[in-house]
């Protein structure tokens, strides 16, 4: 079976034709609050403009609202309504993923009792939103992906990610919750950044836990039989920024014909989503080189006939 290769684009008519123009298939859109607060109907009425040239395979909730905040009680009740509303346009729009994060950063390390602590809270709540939003999935047929997101983000200042970063945090989130519309998107780039951020720090070595199988291939293997999407670029260094993260492939540290190697022998069939940033949001000549990219390893990977 062919893989599904997707672009990311946003709920807007000049990305999405340009995603068409590129010869993709299949897309995942990004949204905004603002966007999902007030301008819902649009996006519907756009989705199903371009549902018979595009195969929407998830919508990805916005990034920046976490359902686990354990800080901002306001930012976790809106990452919750927009996650509901995304659910929402799913089901309308025929699309059957929804992908979101749900992390906890600080801006100092603690003692590592503190920051368990911290993991701890942010896992219930995590684990209570998904499990609130449980019975809305089920009736419209939509499944959420959880995504695994970098163990150190700068954004504007230095990051930690104490919850979500690491596969054993994904791995109970999703057997506390035991729901069917519950599953993971593995973010290959973000996992990359964590490996390579963890090894470099003894706290968060020490927060990780089992850190001996940290690398691509031990994350990916932990959390395999969770996986319904893939997230694929490239990255370098340990701290996840413009410029580290989300990068085109080839760019970065990846070694993509063993990551593709390892799905090939997994018989991995998830879509596969190129989340590769781009100069210009309307012209993704990085997802095109990227899939193409990607497209040669796989012939070269598949056994001749």
């Amino acid at each position: 079976m062919a893989l599904i290769i997707a672009a990311k684009a946003a709920c807007i008519p000049s990305q999405l034709e340009d995603r068409i123009s590129k010869g993709f298939r299949a897309a995942e859109i990004i949204t905004f609050e603002n966007q999902l607060n007030h301008s819902f109907n649009l996006m519907q009425r756009v989705l199903r403009n371009y549902s018979n040239s595009l195969e929407l395979v998830s919508i990805h909730a916005p990034s920046e609202l976490m359902i686990s905040d354990i800080i901002d009680e306001d930012c976790r009740k809106r990452g919750l309504l927009c996650l509901e509303k995304t659910i929402k346009l799913a089901a309308k729009i025929g699309c059957k993923r929804v992908v979101f994060h749900a992390f906890q950063h600080i801006a100092k390390l603690g003692t590592i009792n503190e920051m368990l602590s911290l993991r701890e809270k942010a896992s219930q709540k995590c684990i209570e939103g998904i499990q609130s939003l449980d019975h809305l999935c089920e009736d419209f047929d939509v499944t959420l992906c959880l995504e695994n997101i970098n163990a150190c983000i700068y954004l504007n200042r230095l990051l930690y990610i104490i919850f979500s970063a690491s596969p054993h945090d994904l791995i109970r989130v999703v057997k506390e919750v035991d729901s069917d519309f519950l599953k993971l998107c593995f973010d290959v780039a973000h996992a990359k950044n964590t490996c390579n951020f963890i090894f470099q720090n003894p706290k968060m070595q020490a927060l990780f836990g089992d850190t001996d199988k940290l690398t691509l291939k031990g994350f990916y293997e932990t959390i395999i039989d969770h996986i319904d999407l893939i997230h694929l670029s490239d990255a370098k260094s340990t701290i996840a920024s413009k410029g580290t993260d989300n990068l085109p492939l080839g760019k970065g540290q990846i070694n993509f014909r063993n990551v593709l190697k390892l799905i090939l022998e997994k018989g991995q069939e998830s879509p596969i989503v190129l989340e590769i940033d781009e100069p210009d949001v309307n012209n993704a000549i990085n997802m095109m080189r990227g899939r193409e990219f990607l497209s040669r390893i796989i012939t070269q990977l598949r056994p001749k006939n």
